[in-house]
């Protein structure tokens, strides 16, 4: 069919231009000098003069000497080692040298729980922040790739693409041809040079030392689905120094003890996701001395705790253990709770149903956990766990009191969509639905307004969910959780989302054998392929609905109201 095309959407105001980047609330930065000055050169435009006389001397451009080039750099280290702080910190440093604005994502490359975000899915993300109406976004993910390209032609833009699970990932996301620059952290070191559009070749840059330019595995033009060459770099980022690590300490935990300070430095490996536990548990307790804490981190080495896969180092197992220790019983539960959970982040009503706690007391405990850098409060609200941490967590968590807590959380989101359906679609036939578990905290939706603010706050979750109870053959959760989704998903114009929504029923009704909810599923899937414009896709699911529909048909000749429904589409 012929492919979809959005208008582009014009320039907008610096008030309104999207500014996806994460503030650091309360996050300390200090030392990555010759890291930052390494990213300042790659991204900022203002490379050196004997980098720009070399690269002239050779017949290429460099990352800041290429006009209207996309400059890249892919942040690469094990997890732990500071690579987003870094990225974040640079990008609201130079934040000016971005009129247009930033985008960002978090691609969750290495989340232990959630899989990561499909490229598609981001590109998407990216079109919607730039202005694009859903409705109007094409179907195909090269159509879309093609479009984000097109909308970012001429801006000057940073792009930040946060955990990248490889490099694949990653190049759907490149603007290409632009005056943007694109900043990745990944954990996984590229076999070669990132693969970004045309790439020719790949600089390896180490903080200590000048880029050494390596020929791309493929040569130029091995791969060019556009004409532009973007120089490509990675900076392989590792611990912070001693001297580094000392200073962070030092300034978190307002403490001039040095041989303490030493101590606790060796248990911490210059991580700075370590020595931000350790600093908050030191300025938590400051009437107590460093060798206390020193003591508990010795002894946590040697406790026997749960194994995990070989990705948490034993001193910050350590860290995490003696800080796991440390916490009251019901920050404990609710600790232990969020390591599970399915979902991106959580809002305080969706923790609370995880604990089976109150919500003004879960309130309290999240920013306890927050103090602790257990947990980091991305957006005002939103809480989530970094994935070393939140690995920490499963190996802890008892595995029946993690099912309980993962059908509460399932009931929560559930429920409350529901309402937010019947306040947004009053007219819409209701299901039926078991009785929400208890413990479960439901948000009250009693207007639209209401019902939508909500839905914008969890559509990731409410689809990372649903995945996920597909995933577990929690059928019947995962159908109804697309009806509940229903209204909100066509009030807000997220046409692909109900045609992936909707296509995830259709399995579980299969998988359930029940013919009503595969009539519901397959009319509604169809519906979904209509209003995306997809009119071939959309004739075999209202088919099948039609041909479920006659099947129920009662003895005496009459239908359900929905499957005429189907029959007049099928007509029209």
């Amino acid at each position: 069919m012929p492919e979809q095309v959005a208008a582009v959407p014009e320039r907008q105001p610096a008030a309104a231009v999207p500014e996806h980047v994460a503030a650091m609330i309360g996050r300390l930065f200090t030392g990555r000098e010759a890291e930052l000055r390494r990213l300042d050169e790659a991204l900022s435009g203002e490379g050196t003069a004997s980098e720009e006389g070399t690269a002239s001397a050779s017949g290429e451009g460099t990352a800041s000497g290429k006009r209207g080039m996309a400059r890249a750099i892919a942040i690469v280290g094990a997890g732990g080692v500071g690579k987003t702080w870094l990225a974040l910190h640079w990008a609201h440093r130079n934040a000016h040298l971005f009129p247009d604005g930033q985008l960002h994502v978090d691609l969750r490359g290495s989340d232990p729980v959630t899989p990561p975000v499909p490229p598609e899915e981001a590109v998407r993300g990216f079109l919607l922040a730039l202005g694009t109406d859903p409705r109007a976004i094409p179907a195909g993910p090269e159509a879309q790739t093609r479009l984000y390209r097109r909308l970012m032609a001429g801006r000057r833009m940073l792009v930040l693409i946060d955990d990248a699970p490889s490099t694949a990932h990653a190049e759907a996301l490149l603007p290409g041809a632009t005056s943007s620059a694109v900043l990745v952290t990944t954990r996984r070191h590229p076999p070669g040079p990132l693969p970004v559009p045309g790439a020719g070749d790949v600089r390896v840059l180490h903080p200590g030392g000048p880029g050494v330019r390596v020929p791309h595995p493929g040569g130029p033009g091995a791969r060019v689905p556009h004409p532009d060459r973007p120089d490509v770099r990675v900076l392989a980022l590792e611990g912070l120094s001693e001297q580094e690590a000392s200073r962070l300490l030092v300034r978190s935990a307002g403490t001039t003890q040095p041989h303490a300070v030493r101590d606790l430095l060796r248990h911490c490996g210059g991580l700075p996701l370590a020595l931000g536990i350790v600093a908050a548990r030191a300025a938590a307790r400051p009437h107590l001395p460093l060798d206390t804490l020193t003591a508990e981190l010795r002894n946590a080495i040697t406790h026997p705790a749960a194994p995990d896969k070989g990705e948490i180092t034993g001193g910050l197992r350590a860290v995490l253990h003696a800080a796991h220790l440390s916490l009251a019983e019901d920050a404990k539960r609710l600790f232990l709770a969020l390591g599970p959970a399915p979902v991106p982040d959580v809002g305080v009503p969706a923790a609370a149903s995880l604990a089976a706690l109150p919500t003004a007391r879960t309130r309290t405990l999240m920013r306890l956990l927050e103090a602790a850098h257990l947990v980091i409060q991305h957006r005002p609200g939103r809480y989530r766990m970094h994935d070393l941490i939140r690995r920490y967590a499963l190996a802890q968590a008892e595995p029946t009191s993690s099912a309980a807590a993962l059908r509460r959380l399932a009931d929560h989101y559930l429920h409350t969509a529901a309402r937010g359906e019947r306040t947004l679609a009053p007219q819409s036939e209701p299901i039926t639905m078991n009785p929400p578990a208890r413990g479960v905290d439901l948000t009250p939706l009693t207007t639209g307004q209401d019902a939508l603010e909500w839905f914008d706050a969890e559509r990731d979750c409410l689809l990372t969910l649903l995945r996920w109870t597909a995933d577990q053959d929690w059928n019947e959760n995962t159908w109804r959780i697309a009806w509940s989704m229903d209204a909100m998903l066509q009030r807000r114009g997220h046409v692909h989302d109900r045609v992936r929504v909707w296509e995830a029923a259709v399995f579980a009704a299969e998988r359930l054998g029940a013919a009503a909810v595969q009539c519901l599923a397959y009319r509604r899937l169809g519906h979904a392929h209509l209003q995306a414009g997809d009119h071939p896709a959309a004739l075999p699911a209202l088919r099948r609905a039609l041909a479920l529909a006659r099947h129920l048909r009662h003895p005496r000749g009459t239908r359900p109201a929905e499957p005429r429904s189907v029959q007049r589409h099928l007509i029209g």
